[in-house]
This record gives structure tokens, sequence and C-alpha cells, in this order.
């Protein structure tokens, strides 16, 4: 049995496309537009912004206006004030540009971060007088832009004589809590001691003359009694409280923003904290150019195209933008604003034997996020919005030493036009055409590469020998004992329970339907989502407190059976693998499969998803998150006696990372994972395989396949299960299994291993001008250990090089003069970034 894929099937991404133009051709791109809004403010200011800048406004603009609850952010705001390039733009009233903030004394401006006070008499005056609001419908919010570490009374405010108005005090340094005025007499503790660390959005609302809401980062903290007094006519301060006229406890902290109008509603709350935090990350780390799908440019005409917004494809984008060549950042068929795809979309808690491994681009960004994050220590772990901050920033021009590189979304590659084994464009399904001399395809489905050609492989290779002995059907798996798999428990006639989808017997003819141990197959790994989660109050966002939608218990069953017959695990963490990506305490966490327990593994539910058409693909996408948001329900609010009560107890103190993912894919919610899991879908049929008979060689020999090393592996073969089997392990014994995990180590003691050129290489009989930087040439053993994140990021920045060299010489791909070039410019590190050193090409195991 053989599940390599020739090129001939490649070409059914283009059936969509064909189809279309039979019809009368492609979409037409709608001209980019400006809200009127964004027109008036914009020519209010001192100096014109950039096009870039104009356009993160606009986004801004498009979502303060979007219906929420029955009525937008814009129309309840009285003023809402963004810091932005220059104080003039920063003090200037979005809601009405012909008002300003003015400066008392001088605090400090820091262009895209935000305003600091460092002693008293400094603030913003807003200029909006306290009696120009409703002291029964007021809302008021402040955003700072670090963590709070110096104490104070008021972030906001103003106070008449007898200290009644308006003050936020977003974090009180003693005992972490924030305390609000709102139309009030006194000041209130509204966030519980150690609920905020002050950082985000923080504010509060009323609607009525008797109770006041505060939240933090759109996370509703507490109702208190507080009756509502007349506002005074003075005006509101920022980085102070105008206290009867004067600026009074000082605010050391940096505000990038203020919201005060009419109380927003808890899904308002959240929908600001997101406005905010994307404009925030623009303003401060790049206004990448960005079109946006259906909208904007419909021919571009590139040297180059790095394809799928995943962090190997920026790495690549730089590399060429470095040598000169002009560049596009195309995405996948789902990639929107995440644009470091699994790195910048939860995998946060990265898998690396020796860091050693790993110097180039890739520890560039791990040193800059040490940076971004205030931490004294360089990690291999992070969270992930910092590493996007840092991505960000190698995408625009303005920022630490990156370049003008535009990103365009597209819902995908539908169509390719070759001339011969050249790739000449390709068309995306919204209707651009992409006019190249070369690409390189690093999404994790590899959709542009098998469009143009190139033949594949899906599955587990038949088992061979050595570490190879692991392909194929196990023979072995991952035992739930005491969890049977029938219907009625015992009852062989009564069924399976849902979630099994084969059976292995050596006892009970008949009952022995999964295929021989080391067949292959055309199965993957499951998928999951790597979660963004913290057991802190300072940062949690809930999750929800209904099933998701399609829930159904008897999915479930398996997890239920496995607590009954294991009541003593009564910890979030028995179920879930949690690793803590900010070193300290509390902490936020990158939340993963736990092995040995049914656990976020949505297992055997992908097989369609590697080749499925994007409707399918949307749907298994959404099954995905479903899934682990139904376990999380079921472990933190599930009425089945068999929930330990302690568990529940346990579960209900972790919820989601209120301060990531504010930039949701149009089919998701704020503060969503951007990006599934996708382990493993198709791999490249190209120049060489890589074989786990290879990762298991000792060190100081010279690899097989070449010693073009274009980065280095550093982890051991794994991977996930396949799929839910009912094992019948004694006679009469049946218990629940998965089958097809497996773990194996890298030979050698230095935990590292070159991954080769040529396994990223298209045949030459295929196409000639593109590579492939996720979904190498391996047998399904080696990709395992080939997967991992900075293994490709490392990859796409010496993949860039070695395709910037054939471009500019007008080679092939395959030439083999393009690599010893590629390596001395690598390895010389000519265009180094501050911190950035040469990479790790070893040439020996």
């Amino acid at each position: 049995m053989s599940f390599h894929i020739g090129p001939g099937a490649a070409f059914s991404l283009g059936l969509a496309a064909s189809l279309r133009q039979r019809r009368g051709g492609l979409p037409q791109l709608r001209s980019y537009t400006y809200e009127t809004e964004t027109e008036a403010l914009v020519a209010s200011f001192a100096n014109a912004p950039s096009e870039r800048r104009k356009r993160t406004i606009n986004r801004a603009m498009k979502r303060l206006k979007r219906p929420i609850d029955g009525s937008s952010i814009w129309a309840k705001a009285k003023c809402l004030m963004f810091v932005g390039a220059d104080e003039n733009a920063s003090l200037r009233w979005w809601t009405d540009p012909s008002r300003s903030a003015t400066k008392i004394g001088s605090p400090t401006f820091l262009a895209g971060f935000g305003w600091t006070a460092n002693a008293n008499g400094q603030a913003l005056n807003t200029g909006l007088l306290g009696n120009e609001l409703d002291q029964n419908d007021l809302g008021a919010y402040v955003y700072c832009t670090s963590a709070i570490t110096g104490n104070s009374n008021n972030d906001m405010g103003v106070l008449n004589a007898a200290s009644q108005g308006i003050s936020i005090c977003v974090r009180r340094a003693t005992n972490d809590n924030q305390s609000i005025r709102l139309a009030s007499a006194v000041t209130t503790a509204i966030a519980a001691d150690g609920d905020t660390d002050g950082a985000g959005l923080t504010g509060a609302s009323r609607f009525d003359g008797a109770n006041v809401t505060g939240s933090h980062n759109g996370v509703t903290k507490n109702t208190v009694a507080l009756a509502s007094v007349a506002l005074p006519a003075l005006p509101i301060y920022l980085l102070a409280a105008n206290t009867n006229g004067a600026p009074a406890n000082f605010s050391p902290r940096r505000q990038a923003f203020c919201y005060v109008g009419k109380g927003l509603t808890p899904a308002q709350e959240t929908e600001l904290h997101a406005i905010v935090a994307e404009y925030l990350e623009a303003v401060g780390y790049g206004d990448a150019y960005i079109e946006e799908v259906g909208v904007g440019t419909q021919v571009i005409d590139v040297d180059f195209v790095a394809y799928g917004f995943e962090a190997q494809s920026v790495a690549a984008a730089l590399q060429h933008a470095r040598n000169g060549l002009s560049v596009a950042f195309v995405g996948g068929w789902r990639d929107r604003f995440n644009f470091g795809g699994m790195s910048t979309g939860g995998l946060g808690f990265t898998d690396v034997l020796n860091i050693d491994a790993y110097v180039g681009l890739y520890r560039y960004l791990l040193k800059r996020i040490k940076t971004i994050a205030n931490n004294p220590n360089e990690l291999t772990y992070f969270e992930p919005r910092h590493m996007q901050w840092a991505l960000r920033e190698l995408l625009t021009f303005e920022k630490n030493g990156g370049y003008h590189i535009p990103i365009y979304q597209t819902d995908g590659v539908v169509s390719v036009q070759k001339v011969g084994t050249e790739v000449k464009s390709f068309t995306t399904a919204d209707g651009r055409t992409f006019n190249i001399k070369g690409f390189i395809d690093n999404s994790y489905e590899m959709d542009l590469a098998r469009a143009a050609g190139c033949s594949y492989f899906i599955g587990r290779e038949a088992a061979g020998t050595g570490a190879e002995a692991n392909n194929g059907v196990d023979s072995s798996f991952i035992e739930f004992n005491g969890v049977d798999p029938f219907n009625t428990p015992g009852d062989v006639a009564s069924g399976f329970i849902n979630q099994i989808q084969a059976s292995r017997s050596a006892y009970t003819p008949g009952m022995n339907t999964l295929p021989p141990a080391g067949s292959a197959d055309a199965l993957t790994q499951a998928y999951n989502f790597r979660l963004t989660m913290t057991n802190s109050p300072r940062w949690r966002r809930p999750a929800p407190t209904m099933p998701p939608p399609g829930f159904d218990i008897a999915d479930y069953e398996i997890v239920l059976r496995f607590m009954a017959a294991n009541p003593t695990k009564t910890s979030f963490t028995d179920y879930f693998k949690a690793d803590n990506f900010t070193g300290g305490t509390p902490g936020k966490y990158d939340v993963n499969n736990r092995p040995g327990v049914p656990s976020s593994d949505f297992i055997g539910k992908n097989w369609d998803y590697p080749l499925a058409a994007k409707s399918v693909r949307e749907a298994l996408w959404k099954a995905h998150w479903n899934w682990v948001l139904g376990l999380l329900w079921l472990i933190q609010y599930g009425t089945d006696p068999r929930i330990p009560a302690a568990l529940k107890t346990n579960a209900l103190q972790w919820g989601f990372c209120s301060d990531h993912y504010p930039s949701p894919h149009e089919n998701d919610t704020v503060g969503m994972n951007p990006q599934m899991y996708v382990r493993e879908s198709i791999r490249l049929n190209g120049v060489a395989k890589l074989t786990g008979n290879e990762l298991i060689r000792g060190d100081g020999g010279v690899p097989s396949i070449s010693t073009n090393t274009i980065s280095m592996i550093s982890y051991f073969m794994d991977s996930h299960a396949f799929r839910y089997i009912a094992y019948e392990k004694s006679p009469g014994l049946w218990i629940v299994a998965s089958e097809g995990g497996m773990e194996v180590d890298l030979g050698g003691a230095d935990g590292m291993f070159p991954l080769p050129l040529e396994i990223a290489t298209p045949k030459p009989t295929e196409c000639t001008n593109g590579f492939v930087g996720f979904c190498f040439s391996t047998t399904h053993v080696a990709f395992g250990a080939a997967r991992m994140e900075p293994t490709a990021i490392q990859a796409g920045q010496s993949l860039g090089q070695v395709s910037a060299e054939a471009i500019k010489n007008g080679r092939t791909f395959q030439d083999p003069a393009n690599y010893p070039a590629a390596r001395a410019a690598l390895l010389a590190n000519a265009f180094a970034l501050t911190n950035e050193t040469a990479p790790v090409l070893a040439q020996t195991t």
C-alpha cells in the first residue's frame, strides 16, 4: 500500500478558479476606503500620518463603529484619545478632532507607547468637563501599556472640593486591586486583592444611580453599590486627578488611551480592550502594510512570495528583502492578523533539547522578546503576543532593522500558472494574482506547493527497521485501564461508545478491525489548540459557563469513564499539561494535551483536514475548538456525578489570558487562539527523504543526504495519537486505548541533528522555483522531530537566502551553486540586527 500522491492530483485546488473563469472571471477586489471619521481625524493632525498609520487608525475606527449589544462604542463615546506618532496626534480627540487635550507640566511622551508623569504637577488635561457627562449612564477607562510598578492614587479623575466625581486607580501596589469613583462620593475597590496588574484597559461603568461595575482587560470584576452624585464643572485629567482645579496624586505609569462616555456593556468592554490592544501593537511595533481579504491590489508583481503567515515566512521574506529583492507576505486559507503561526498562536512553551542548536534569527527573536517582556533572562519560552510583536517589527522598516514587507490576506491559493516546471504566478480565492520569480510555502498544509504540482506523502509509511520500526499502525497502545468501551459496560452487543474508531482483539473473532500492526495508512496524528491560560485573577478571562454549540455529552463518555476510574485525579493539570511561559508566579501557561489521559487532542477527528476544501476545514477547525471548550465546560460546570467535585473547584481557578489575541478571524471571537495546532498534514515528496534512522545516528558523522544544512533539529521524534480503540487486553477484559503515539530519542549526546536542504526542495521535474519550509520531505517518524517551530524558523531564514541566490543569478532552486553562496552569506551575518548572530549550520551529526 502506498500513500505517495503524484503531481497529477495537485491541481485540484485550481478547480474552483477554473469554474469561476467559465462563469465570467475572478472576483474583482474592492478599493480600500477610509471612514469619514478617519479622514476628519487625520486632517486635524499637525503632521500627516503615513498611509500605513492611517490604515491602522481606520481599522480601529471601523471596529469602534461596529454595533455590539444594540449600539457601537463610537456612539457611546464622548472622548476617545489614542497615543500616536507625535504629541499633537496623541492629544487629539478622535470623537471630535476640533478638541484636544493639553499638557500640564512636562509629562514624558514616548511615541506609540504613551505618556508618563514623573512628579506631581504633571498631567494631561483632556478638556472634557465632568458635567458634560451623564452621572447615571457613565463609563471611564484608561489603558496602561505595561504592568504597574509604582503606587498611585489616581490615573484619571476629576474631583470637587468634597472629593466627589471620577477617579480611577488601575492598581494599588499594596494589594493589587483597582479602585474607582464613578460619579460617586467615595472610592471603592472594584477588583479583589490580587486581581489586577494594572496593564491593559481598566475602568468601570454605571447604568443607573445606584451601582458601578468594574473591569480589567474587558473582564468584569464585580459590581458595588455607589450612589451617583452630580459631576463637577471641571476638566478630567489623565496621569493625575483634577482635585478642585489642581493636579494631585500623580500616576507614574505609562498611559496610551482613554475612554469617557456612556456606560459600556461587558461585550463592549471586551471589544474596546481588543481594539486598543490591536492598535497599540501596530503603533508600538510597526504599522505593517496590510491588505485585507477582497480589498486592495488585484495584481502584485514581486520577486518572491513567502506563503503562509508562519514565523518562518517572516524569516524568509526578511532575508529576501535584505538581498534587495521585492517580496510579499501572503496569507493562507485562514490567515488574518496572526503573523507567526503556532509561535504566536499559542505555542509559547517551545520544544527544544539543546538551545545551542538555534542561533540566527530565531535566537535574535528570543533576545528581542526578553527586552519586550522586561525579563532579565533569555528564555526558550515566551508569551505568544511578545513573539507577535517581535515579528511585526521585522515586517516594517521603522522598527529595529525591519523592512517594508507588504502583507496580503487572501483566503488561500486556488490556482497556479506555470511554464514548464516554473511557477510564473498564482491566484488566490479573493481574486489576487501574484506574478513571481520564486516562492516558499511555509503553510502547515502545503497548499501552494501542492497546487504548483509538487507531489507529497500523507500518513504513516509501513514499519521498517531501527527508528522506522515506529512507523505504521502501532502494536502497543496507551491504555486507559478501567474504562469500558461499550455502551452498556461489558456488553459487546451494545456497541461502542462515541469516539471509538476501531477495535483490537486477539481473542474475539470478528472484533479485530484495527489494521495490522506496522501497516501503512493515510491518517494524521491528532490536532488541538495550545491554549493560552492562567490560574491568576490578574489576567483570567473565565471560560464560557455554557457548553459550546453542538455539545453532546456522549462525545465525552471516555473522559467521564476515565474520571470514574481515577477519582483521585482532581486537578486541572491532571487533565491538561500546563507549562509556565512567563517563568514566574503568578504565571501564564501554554496549556496542551496531557499524555496518558483523555485531554485536549481531538483524536481521530482531523483525518480529512489536510486535503479538504476550505469549508470542510473550517468546520473541522471549529469542531476542534468546540471540543476543548466542551472539555473545559465539563470539568468546570458539568453535572455528571462521575466528575469529582474537587476537580471542578480546582478547574474553576483557570481561564484564558485576557491580554492575548485581540484580532480574531471573522468566524472567531476575541481571545480565541488564532491557530489550530496542525502537527502534521501532508509532507513533500522532495529531492530526498529524511528517515528516523538518520536521526538516531551518533555524533560526528557525515549526514547521508548532504551537508547542505539549512537548520538544526533538536527534539526527539514524537507523535500524538491517531485514534481511540477498543482493546481486548485479556480474554473478556475490554478497555479503551489510544493508538499512534510515539517518542524516539535522537542519537548522540548533543541533542541536535542537521536538516538538509534537499528535504525542503521539490523534485526538479515538478517545480524549479519553490521551496517548502514546514512540510518537509521526511517519513512520519522523522517528521516528529523536524516539525518544531525553532527548526522551521531557521529553515525559513536559510531557504530565504538560498532562494535569493537563485533568483539573483537566474538559477533554478535545485542548482548546486546556490547553497555554497547562501551558506557563506548566512555565516558572514552581513545583515545582522542588534543581538543577531550567525546561525548554526553544522555539517556533521
